[in-house]
C-alpha cells in the first residue's frame, strides 16, 4: 500500500494555565492521529523545568497510508497533560486536519502556532514534514496464527479440565481453513520504533 512517512515535532507550549496549587507544573504531550482505527498515541517526555511554557522539541514518527492524508476528518490530536502523582490533569487540546497539513505542503517552512483548546490563551507550536510516497506490504497472517492459538489454547483447556481430547481425528485439532481473514484496510497507520 501507498504510504508516507509523517514527522510531528512537538515544539513547545506558552501560556498554559497552572493547574496546580502546589508544587510546579510538569508538562508532558500525548499525540494521536484521530479518524483511523488504528492505535497512535505516543508521549513526549515530560518538561521538568518550563511549567506553563513547557519545551520538548521533540519528533514523533509514523508511517500513513495515502488515503489518511487524503481523507477528511483524519485529525492530528495533541492532547497537553501535567503529570501529578495522584493522577495526571487534562490541560487542554489542539486538533489539526492531517489533510490541511498536508494540503499546506509537505513541509512547514517555520514554527505553526495553535491555540490550545480549553485555556484562556495557550498555545502549542508544531512543525511537521510528509515524506514522499513509500510501498509498504501490509503484514499478513497474523489473524489466521492469532486464531490457530486460541483454538489450540481452548482445546488444551478442555483437555485439561476433561481429561480427554475433543478432536478424535488423532489430528491437532486445529483447522484454520485456507482462507485468509484479513481485510485491505487502507487506513493503516504504522509506528516506527
Amino acid at each position: 500500500m501507498e504510504c508516507r512517512k509523517l514527522v510531528i515535532t512537538v515544539v513547545s507550549a506558552n501560556n498554559l494555565p497552572d493547574v496546580r496549587n502546589l508544587f510546579r507544573m510538569k508538562v508532558y504531550a500525548k499525540v494521536s492521529i484521530e479518524g483511523s482505527e488504528s492505535k497512535t498515541t505516543q508521549e513526549t517526555p515530560v518538561d521538568l523545568q518550563g511549567e506553563t511554557d513547557p519545551r520538548w522539541n521533540v519528533q514523533i514518527e509514523y508511517t500513513v497510508s495515502e488515503s489518511v492524508v487524503q481523507k477528511p476528518g483524519v485529525n492530528l490530536s495533541i492532547k497537553l497533560f501535567c503529570e501529578r502523582s495522584l493522577g495526571d490533569r487534562f490541560i487542554g487540546e489542539v486538533n489539526i486536519p492531517v489533510k490541511g497539513l498536508f494540503d499546506m505542503g509537505l513541509k512547514a517552512e517555520k514554527i505553526m502556532s495553535y491555540d490550545v483548546s480549553g485555556t484562556p490563551s495557550g498555545r502549542l507550536q508544531i512543525l511537521y514534514s510528509f515524506g514522499e510516497k513509500i510501498w509498504v506490504e501490509k503484514p499478513r497472517g497474523w489473524r489466521k496464527a492469532a486464531g490457530a492459538l486460541f483454538l489450540e489454547l481452548v482445546e488444551e483447556a478442555f483437555v485439561l479440565l476433561s481429561g480427554e481430547s475433543n478432536d478424535g481425528d488423532g489430528g491437532d485439532g486445529v483447522d484454520v481453513g485456507e482462507g485468509s481473514n484479513d481485510h485491505d484496510d487502507d487506513e493503516e497507520i504504522f509506528f516506527d520504533a
